[in-house]
C-alpha cells in the first residue's frame, strides 16, 4: 500500500492510497464472498454460487463498488494508523473519499480529505504566566453583613393583610401599558417584591401605598427618567394599569445569639459571621483565580499561530445555539439560527483556539492523567444516568485541564 500526503487549507490533510492489483483481488474475491453468501440460486446450494453467475446477477460494477468499499473501509484505517505514527497525524472528521482509478484486474487508487488536529506555533507561554500577578482578595464588613441580612430575609415569615400597603410590606402586582407593546393587556407582567426598596421606576411602588388587596389603579401616569434603560421610553410620560393581587406584612427575626444557632452549627452570631466571611473569600478567590487563568490562555492563545479546523468551529457552534435556544426563544427576537451562529462565532472561535492552545501545552510539558486519578475522580462524580465511557473521557479532560492550569499558576509564583 502506497500512501502520499498533501496539506491543505484549513487544518484539513489529503492522502492518496494506492492499493497494489494484488491486494486489491482479495477484495474483489471478498467482493464475489459477500455478495453471494445469501444469493439462492436455482440448481446451487445457498452461498455456494458460482462467480460468473454472481457478476451476472449483480454486473460488474456492483463488485467493483463493494470491493472499493471493503479496500477503502479496512486500508484507510491503516493509513491513519501509520501515518499517526510517522507523523502524528490526529484526524477529527470522518473522510470525504474519492475513487480515482478502479478496475478489476488492476490497482486501486482514491483520494480521502479529512480534517486534523492542527500544528500549534505557542509563544514563550512560560515567560507569559511569571508576569501574570495573582491579586490579594480581601472581604469588606458591608459583604458580610449583606449575606447576613440575606438569611434573615429568607427566614421571613409572611401573614396575609387586609389593611391598606404600606412600605415594607410584601406585595404581589399585575401591571400593564397601552403605551408599551411589550406591556400589553395580552403580555401584562406579574411582580412580587418588598414595597419600598426601589424595585421599579421611581414614582412607581408610591402607587401601590395605600392600595388593599384586588384593588386596580387604571390609567397612572408616571414620568420614566431620561437615563432609564429602556430607551424606547426613557424622558416620557407612560401610562400603566395596576392591579394589587396580595398584600402581606413581614417579619424579620431579630439577628442575635439564638437566631445564629437557627441557622445551623454555630455558637453565636460572631461564629456565623466568620462563617461567612470564610465562604465570601473562598468565592472570591476562586473568581480571581478563574479571572487569571482565562487572561493568561487568552494572552497565550492571542500570540499563538494555528489554522482552526471548520469542523471544530461548527461543533461547538452547535453547542452554543443549543445553550442560546434553551434561554431564548428565537421566534420572540425575531433571529434565525444562522443569525445566532453568526453573532455567537467570535465567540467559538476563541473558545476552540483557547482549547487547541491549552491541549498544545499539555502535550509540550508531557501532562498526564493516570487511570486511577480517573477512577478516584469519577468516583466522586458519580455515574447514575451518564454513559461510563463519555464520563471517563470527559473526567479525563477535566483533570488534565485542571494539571495543565495548575502548571502554569506554578510559574506566576
Amino acid at each position: 500500500m502506497d500512501i502520499k500526503i498533501k496539506d491543505l487549507e484549513k487544518s484539513q490533510k489529503q492522502i492518496e492510497v494506492e492499493i497494489p492489483k494484488e491486494e486489491f483481488d482479495g477484495f474483489i474475491e471478498k467482493a464475489f464472498k459477500k455478495a453471494g453468501a445469501n444469493m439462492q440460486m436455482k440448481g446451487f446450494r445457498k452461498g455456494n454460487v458460482p462467480k460468473n453467475i454472481i457478476e451476472e446477477h449483480i454486473g460488474k460494477e456492483g463488485i467493483l463498488v463493494e470491493a472499493g468499499d471493503l479496500a477503502v473501509q479496512e486500508t484507510y484505517k491503516k493509513a491513519i494508523l501509520q501515518l499517526a505514527k510517522e507523523q502524528g497525524i490526529e484526524p477529527i472528521s470522518s473522510p470525504e473519499v474519492k475513487i480515482k482509478k478502479i478496475a478489476i484486474g488492476s490497482s486501486l487508487i482514491y483520494e480521502a480529505t479529512f480534517s486534523v488536529l492542527p500544528e500549534v506555533s505557542l509563544p514563550d507561554y512560560k515567560k507569559m504566566a511569571k508576569k501574570v500577578k495573582i491579586k490579594e482578595v480581601e472581604v469588606k464588613e458591608q459583604e458580610v453583613e449583606a449575606t447576613l441580612k440575606w438569611i434573615q430575609r429568607s427566614r421571613a415569615k409572611f401573614s396575609a393583610k387586609t389593611e391598606p400597603a404600606q412600605k415594607g410590606d410584601f406585595v404581589e402586582i399585575e401591571y400593564s401599558s397601552p403605551d408599551i407593546a411589550e406591556l400589553s393587556k395580552e403580555n401584562l407582567k406579574k411582580d412580587a417584591f418588598i414595597l419600598g426598596e426601589g424595585h421599579f421606576i421611581p414614582g412607581f411602588e408610591n402607587i401601590l401605598i395605600g392600595m388593599k388587596s384586588l384593588e386596580e389603579k387604571n390609567n397612572v401616569k408616571i414620568n420614566i427618567p431620561k437615563d432609564h434603560s429602556f430607551k424606547k421610553i426613557a424622558g416620557k410620560e407612560i401610562s400603566f394599569d395596576i392591579k394589587l393581587n396580595s398584600v402581606q406584612k413581614v417579619e424579620f427575626p431579630e439577628i442575635t445569639d439564638e437566631f445564629a444557632k437557627s441557622v445551623g452549627n454555630f455558637e453565636n452570631l460572631e461564629n456565623l459571621k466568620n462563617n461567612i466571611r470564610q465562604g465570601i473569600l473562598q468565592e472570591k478567590e476562586l473568581a480571581e483565580k478563574q479571572r487569571t487563568r482565562n487572561e493568561l490562555l487568552a494572552e497565550i492563545a492571542n500570540n499563538s499561530k494555528l489554522q482552526i479546523p471548520d469542523i471544530l468551529v461548527e461543533r461547538e457552534a452547535e453547542q452554543m445555539l443549543d445553550d442560546f435556544k434553551k434561554e431564548f426563544n428565537l421566534k420572540k427576537i425575531n433571529k434565525t439560527e444562522q443569525d445566532i451562529k453568526k453573532m455567537l462565532l467570535p465567540q467559538v472561535e476563541a473558545k476552540v483556539k483557547k482549547f487547541l492552545v491549552l491541549r498544545e501545552i499539555g502535550k509540550k510539558e508531557n501532562v498526564d492523567v493516570s487511570e486511577q486519578e480517573v477512577r478516584e475522580e469519577m468516583n466522586k462524580l458519580g455515574t447514575v444516568g451518564v454513559d461510563p465511557l463519555q464520563l471517563k473521557d470527559y473526567t479525563r479532560e477535566v483533570i488534565k485541564t485542571e494539571k495543565i492550569f495548575q502548571l502554569l499558576e506554578s510559574l506566576t509564583k
